[in-house]
């Protein structure tokens, strides 16, 4: 028998076989057009997630000094301060996966402090801004997330208009906030100039979420300049 002739024996059984079962060969790269399903991208949708957070957010902030105090008096996770300050509690709704109070807040302030590497190479990729806001005399730190990575979840967990069971899975989900997050951080952290705004006033407007026996605020921006 000649070489050459296993092979292509071989090829007529396979191709055979598969047109006996009902079969279809999907080319690699392809398989979108036979099954319908798109690869899902999150960054593709981005513009369209950012309108979301600035419609909702800057639309529903509260003045943090104000929120703030009136939390050192009693909870931030409480049901009187949820309706009062405009908070979203992800424990009891189905729009999100997780635990705490979410708040849509604004205020001015002093940046004491900048942990980033836009002043300090070696400093953590998780970013932030300490700052001294107007209103506010307790104790609680107050932080402004200023990346380049972010990881908090806030901007898309206080959004009504999307909700977890809009995608297949958490996957999807998480790669929601970080769409959202890389946003804010080309739109609205990289153009604020941080390295230059140690003792500056400024004027922010972002959400944070509280939860039971925290010490710490810490806020992903949608708003951010320097007065």
């Amino acid at each position: 028998m000649r070489k050459g002739f296993l092979p292509v024996v071989a090829s007529a059984l396979v191709a055979g076989a598969v047109a006996l079962s009902g079969c279809t060969v999907v080319p690699i790269g392809q398989e979108a057009k036979y099954t319908g399903e798109v690869t899902f991208d999150a960054k593709a949708q981005s513009k369209d997630l950012w309108k979301k957070v600035k419609h909702e957010v800057p639309s529903k902030a509260v003045d943090l000094g104000e929120l703030l105090t009136a939390g050192d008096a009693g909870s931030l996770t409480k049901d009187d301060a949820i309706q009062k300050f405009n908070g979203k509690s992800l424990s009891t709704s189905k729009v999100a996966a997780g635990s705490g109070v979410v708040y849509a807040v604004k205020g001015t302030g002093t940046v004491t402090e900048v942990n980033a590497k836009a002043v300090d190479k070696s400093a953590s990729s998780k970013g932030t801004m300490t700052i001294a806001v107007d209103g506010y005399a307790g104790s609680k730190k107050v932080v402004i997330n200023v990346g380049p990575v972010i990881s908090d979840t806030s901007l898309r967990d206080y959004l009504t208009s999307i909700n977890l069971n809009d995608y297949k899975d958490t996957t999807q989900w998480s790669q929601v906030s970080q769409a959202i997050n890389d946003t804010a951080q080309k739109d609205v952290i990289d153009k604020a100039d941080i390295g230059g705004l140690k003792g500056k006033k400024i004027s922010f407007t972002g959400a944070f979420t509280a939860k039971t026996g925290m010490t710490m605020v810490s806020i992903t921006p949608v708003e951010l300049s320097a007065e």
